[in-house]
């Protein structure tokens, strides 16, 4: 039974009345709706993955982070997208990720920022961002479809310079991560947490390409921090004065540089299965 069909038919059964919005693809318009639609709701489920994850979150705190305090609505999630990478990070079941729709509980969550926009997973300048931008938005082949572009990439990205709280380096790829895994299941930030109040800033040298196979190879088990030419450090704002350098932010390019980059903790409140957290 599909995820949709499940919420349909435990709704019913519960009596709870439910108002559904198919998102558009048009990043302005979506989050203009899904705000309309939460002004007479207190809870917001997303059935999607990163990207519909990144609409609910801009819509939740875009102009409202001080009204968040006051009267914080609440998230909740049912993972159907083509990555799920934050979700993954949290290790929950199908089963217990609709036991946490009607719940009642939830846990305080931090999200990032890049300049006005909010990311909820990662956001990355570099090789992350070129995969990005060469996808455009095309997922022919599912999850493997990151794969195949970040492949062929590898062979071709030259790195970038990047200037970062005044350090200037030459970079294959600059990460800034909220949650753990990206590019559907690469473990990128392995000791990265949602709920620290910092993001993990992970940066990996220009490297030839063997160097980068063995990165990448080893990122899908979350070891190559192990190597001499990752770096990762922990802080709550970031000051890139580079320009022109493309970002993208939850698996979507969003910005380009000079950016700040920020982290905002406990910002929200996920919905997570009453076997933990706070009760609402």
């Amino acid at each position: 039974m599909s995820n949709k069909v499940w919420l349909e038919k435990t709704a019913l059964k519960r009596r709870v009345a439910l108002q559904w919005y198919a998102t558009c693809g048009c990043f302005d318009e979506d989050v203009m709706q899904i705000k309309r639609l939460l002004i007479h709701h207190q809870q917001v489920t997303v059935l999607g993955g990163d990207g519909t994850l990144n609409l609910v979150v801009n819509a939740l705190l875009n102009g409202n982070e001080l009204d968040q305090i006051e009267t914080p609505k609440r998230m909740a999630i049912l993972p159907c997208g083509t990555g799920n990478d934050f979700a993954r990070a949290l290790g929950y079941s199908t089963k217990q990720w609709r036991e946490s729709i009607f719940s009642g509980c939830a846990r305080h969550i931090d999200v990032g920022k890049v300049n006005t926009r909010y990311f909820i997973n990662m956001a990355g300048l570099g090789f992350n961002a070129e995969v990005v931008a060469a996808m455009a938005g095309k997922k022919r082949f599912g999850a493997l479809s990151y794969t195949l572009y970040g492949v062929a990439k590898l062979f071709t990205y030259r790195g970038v310079t990047l200037k970062v709280n005044g350090f200037e380096q030459e970079v294959m790829m600059c990460l800034f991560a909220n949650g753990r895994h990206f590019a559907a299941g690469l473990t990128p930030a392995p000791s990265a947490r949602v709920d620290c109040g910092e993001l993990q800033m992970l940066t990996i040298c220009t490297l030839s390409l063997s160097k980068r196979l063995l990165c990448f190879a080893l990122m899908l088990f979350g070891v190559h921090t192990k190597l001499p030419w990752v770096k990762v450090c922990h802080g709550r704002h970031f000051d890139i004065s580079t320009e022109g350098v493309s970002i993208e932010a939850d698996g979507d390019v969003i910005a380009a540089t000079p950016a700040k980059i920020s982290a905002l903790a406990a910002s929200l409140r996920l919905n997570i299965p009453s076997a933990g957290g706070d009760s609402a």
